[in-house]
């Protein structure tokens, strides 16, 4: 269901499959990340976007500026104004920061830049609905490969967080909304176990 955001936009769920289908017929190097991991691994939830983490080589993220650029993705403008920043604690957490002019402009007239990642690092909304490019929060392509799992998403073959990494990002810090994903993916991971 999309949901209303502060401004009376509102965002559209991902097409998980057309999107899926768009990278990697773009050839691109990506691992699914989030909400939309939990839910290919058996979660029972509508995912609020398409997290992936991109391979960083200039390469990838070309071919990934192309296929943004084909399926009109944008920044989100209902998105909240603010910067990832690693705490004490050694986690990324999202920093909240009021919106100036020149902030607004920059989201309107936003395009990605190949050769500098953060560039990509964004809530977008695009004709499939919305995409969150996350080159690193919950590690990097490199990172998230080694544990990685391929499912197969309507004869599609996707990487996909392994659950072991989904439980590490959702679990540190703890948020309400991420329980119930967190005790799925526990008995998930003690089924394979046992």
């Amino acid at each position: 269901m999309p949901e209303a955001s502060e401004n009376g936009l509102k965002r559209q769920p991902p097409d998980v499959t057309t999107l899926i289908r768009v990278l990697g017929e773009a050839g691109l190097n990506y691992v699914v990340t989030g909400s939309a991991a939990a839910s290919l691994h058996g979660v029972p939830l509508v995912p609020g976007d398409l997290d992936i983490t991109p391979a960083l080589d200039i390469d990838n993220l070309t071919r990934l500026a192309a296929v943004l650029e084909s399926i009109e993705a944008r920044q989100d403008p209902s998105a909240p104004f603010g910067k990832w920043q690693r705490g004490d604690d050694g986690e990324q957490h999202w920093v909240k920061t009021a919106p100036t002019p020149e902030a607004v402009a920059a989201r309107a007239s936003w395009r990605p830049n190949p050769a500098d990642p953060a560039s990509f690092d964004h809530l977008l909304q695009s004709r499939h609905g919305a995409l969150d490019v996350v080159p690193e929060v919950s590690g990097t392509y490199d990172d998230l490969m080694d544990r990685a799992v391929s499912l197969e998403i309507d004869g599609i073959s996707v990487w996909v967080e392994s659950v072991e990494d989904l439980l590490a990002t959702l679990t540190v810090p703890r948020r309400a909304k991420d329980r119930e994903r967190v005790e799925q993916l526990r008995a998930m991971q003690r089924a394979r176990q046992g």
